[in-house]
């Protein structure tokens, strides 16, 4: 904002300093000074009144999208680079205006400098042109499916800043008898654990099993850790360190946390399932859920363990799998959709490719998991009272998940 300003600032000074040195006498006459007054004025409001309006255009789109989104989800999407980009060009406006107005000549009777006058008239044709952009790029932008397709590339872009696997182990070994409980560093959300800090705080030998994962909330009173080691060498572990490796945030942010960025795009399927019966939106969310979660399945959510030469170790026995996560998607969305024939067969269908996806990547706890959720949409669609014919169609599509299907492909009837 400060650097539009300035900019508009030097464009005002450089306009009447072309005016006053080089185009005096303007060649051309537009008018007096005080017709250039009077210009000016209604575009020093008019521009702020434009300001005003793009930015409120956006609040409109989004109060609009409210019946299709829960409160969590638009809270994100109000705050926009186009707007805050909008708003510094509409404030350069505003200055370069102000200055070629307060150092305008003071005999009303001259003429209008020219230069001056026409980059007035080009500013404001600009900020009328700023306002139709503005109404565009919120009504493109807050369409329902442009703000799924944000949800999931979100998603994905946290994925790829997910840590590699450092060391793979067979058995995780219990913690040894001499240990010590490091409790959380104060109240919030886990953002970031630092594996590299957790593992320079122990003694040669010493080892660490974390008791908590990113996306957790913790108190004072939560343990996060067991520090465990040989005879009495845990007494010299920093534990003060190892509780400070937890990062904490008072907020939960989608930008660290994988589960809460995929949660979000659930939350939009389950909010259109419940509120509003919207199985087009619905779909719409499971087809992007079901490609985040292949890309979650062939990458792999790899545990944060961690081993150094002197036998420091860092075990991660509760972060998050991808079992896990395609059972947290699941569960939040096989109720709503086992009532509704349409969105069913949907969630079916993204099971099965999800299915495939493991299958390809020998991900059989992630298969065990699918066969599981199949098996639970089938009984709450019974539950549910669906039709004989809907079930039956249903039931084929799960045979389809867990038997396999001879011509490769989910059959949609």
């Amino acid at each position: 904002m400060i650097v539009a300003m300035t900019a508009g600032l030097c464009v005002g000074v450089a306009a009447l300093a072309v005016d006053t040195k080089w185009l005096w006498p303007p060649p051309v006459e537009l008018g007096t000074v005080a017709d250039a007054r009077v210009l000016l004025g209604a575009v020093t409001s008019g521009l702020i009144t434009v300001a005003v309006f793009g930015l409120w255009m956006r609040t409109v789109v989004v109060g609009l999208m409210a019946a299709h989104f829960s409160p969590r989800t638009l809270l994100i999407f109000l705050d926009d680079s186009f707007q805050r980009k909008l708003l510094a060009s509409m404030s350069a406006g505003v200055v370069a205006v102000l200055v070629i107005l307060l150092r305008m000549p003071t005999n009303d009777q001259a003429a209008a400098p020219l230069v001056s006058t026409v980059l007035v008239v080009m500013i404001a044709l600009a900020a009328m042109a700023g306002v139709l952009l503005a109404i565009q790029h919120a009504t493109r932008s807050l369409s329902l499916p442009e703000l799924i397709s944000r949800l999931a590339e979100d998603a994905l872009e946290v994925l790829d800043r997910h840590p590699k696997a450092r060391v793979e182990f067979a058995d995780i070994p219990p913690p040894l008898s001499a240990r010590r409980t490091v409790l959380a560093p104060g109240t919030g959300w886990i953002t970031g654990i630092d594996i590299d800090r957790i593992r320079k705080a122990l003694p040669v030998g010493g080892a660490v099993h974390l008791r908590c994962r990113i996306g957790e909330f913790v108190t004072p009173r939560r343990p996060v850790a067991l520090v465990s080691s040989t005879g009495i060498e845990v007494e010299e572990a920093d534990s003060d360190a190892v509780s400070k490796a937890f990062n904490l945030a008072r907020t939960r942010s989608p930008e660290m946390d994988l589960v809460f960025a995929v949660s979000q795009l659930v939350d939009v399927g389950t909010f259109a399932l419940q509120a509003r019966a919207d199985t087009s939106t619905a779909h719409e969310v499971m087809v992007h859920l079901e490609a985040v979660l292949e890309e979650i399945v062939y990458r792999g959510l790899p545990r944060r363990h961690d081993r150094d030469t002197e036998g420091r170790c860092v075990y991660d026995e509760v972060g998050w799998d991808t079992a896990d996560l395609v059972q947290l998607c699941v569960e939040r969305l096989r109720e709503q959709a086992s009532r509704d024939p349409e969105a069913a067969r949907h969630l079916m269908h993204m099971l099965h490719r999800v299915r495939e996806a493991a299958e390809n990547c020998e991900e059989f706890a992630v298969v065990t998991e699918v066969e599981c959720q199949v098996e639970m949409v089938r009984m709450l669609a019974q539950a549910n009272g669906m039709l004989t014919q809907d079930r039956q169609r249903l039931e084929r599509e799960a045979e389809i998940i867990v038997n396999g299907d001879p011509a490769g492909h989910v059959r949609h009837t």
